[in-house]
């Protein structure tokens, strides 16, 4: 039997021919599966995004059975190091210039394999089929005809792929341009220089003061009840305890530590009290830095955390950084919830 690799561009057209589908749930299914081991194993603090793209994100039109990914990184420079990664993951490089990368998984010698995924990775802000996708979903019209205009293609080019995607191309490029219109930024991400700094008894006054405003405090699980209790805990740090400030450039806008440290196992705790900054992302990525940094610098196979189950901001933030829920509780009379992530399986 052939190898792919010595297969011509027709036998490999043959053996994945293009093949629509009814919509699945099961896609979405697919999507988190890969998504989860994805997060687990890149350096998440060099991830922009991850995210479904492609017709079986729509949720309704039928499609091919392949799940597309979208990973943005920052700075492009970590390609190939997150590349060598996908590839120990099972990826295959299929194309590559000096601003994309595209790989699939689940292309196999005797055919298509169950699940099968095409992972797009790009420079920060080079996702146009987040504003399609986003379109298609919102515009049930235009999705229909996205579907006639596949099954036409499919039916014509089964087995010439080339053909079948530039017979899309001019619809797509007719409703991203009409989706960037509409929804203006709603993806774009700025660069901000973030950087964790060892903690100072200043650093403890200022985090005490700007904690005590009430929209910031509301969010946080756990925190000193007085400015002597938070110096008090500052001089009692031990083995058990390791934090850091949070910086953008040269402005401190919160803390990042985890404690009750023992049998490799601690509680994480963040916040970001300058609201200036809250919703840009920063919090996934100092997250994603603190991991990295306590991989190296602390013997942990297990973090976990706690958040109020209203604190959409903060689950957002350990859900990109691939915790997992594992039990939902109350306290103080509110709904909590418990994450955990497993520090050994970050490559």
């Amino acid at each position: 039997m052939k190898a792919l690799e010595d297969m011509t561009l027709e036998e490999l057209w043959h053996l994945f021919p293009i093949a629509l589908q009814p919509y699945q749930k099961v896609w979405l299914t697919w999507y988190e599966q890969e998504k989860s081991l994805i997060t687990q194993c890149l350096p998440m603090e060099h991830v922009v995004r991850i995210a479904h793209i492609g017709s079986t994100s729509f949720g309704s039109i039928q499609a091919k059975a392949i799940i597309d990914i979208l990973v943005e990184i920052a700075p492009w420079e970590k390609r190939m190091e997150i590349a060598a990664i996908l590839k120990k993951l099972g990826y295959l490089c299929m194309s590559e210039d000096a601003s994309r990368i595209s790989f699939n998984k689940g292309y196999t010698p005797e055919g298509f394999a169950e699940k099968v995924f095409h992972l797009h990775l790009r420079q920060r802000n080079d996702h146009d089929e987040l504003y399609f996708r986003d379109y298609m979903k919102e515009h049930e019209e235009h999705a229909q005809a996205y579907e006639q205009l596949k099954m036409k293609l499919a039916l014509a080019y089964p087995y010439h792929r080339d053909a079948y995607t530039e017979g899309k191309t001019a619809f797509v490029k007719h409703i991203t341009a009409i989706a960037r219109t509409a929804y203006g930024n709603r993806y774009e991400t700025k660069a901000y220089a973030i950087s964790l700094h060892e903690q100072t008894k200043e650093h403890v006054r200022i985090f005490f003061t700007c904690t005590q405003e009430q929209e910031v405090r509301k969010h946080m699980y756990q925190l000193p009840t007085s400015l002597q209790e938070a110096m008090d805990i500052y001089d009692a740090q031990d083995s058990q305890t390791y934090r850091k400030t949070i910086f953008i450039a040269n402005e401190y806008i919160g803390d990042i530590w985890c404690h009750d440290m023992a049998d490799e196992k601690a509680v994480l705790s963040c916040c970001i009290f300058a609201k200036a900054y809250w919703g840009k992302g920063i919090g996934k990525h100092a997250v994603a830095m603190f991991l990295a940094d306590c991989k190296k610098h602390c013997t942990l196979s297990f973090i976990s955390a706690y958040l109020y189950a209203d604190n959409l901001g903060s689950m957002q933030i350990l859900e990109f950084n691939g915790f997992l829920r594992k039990q939902t509780f109350i306290k103080d009379g509110k709904p909590c919830y418990y994450y955990e992530k497993a520090l050994h399986d970050m490559v």
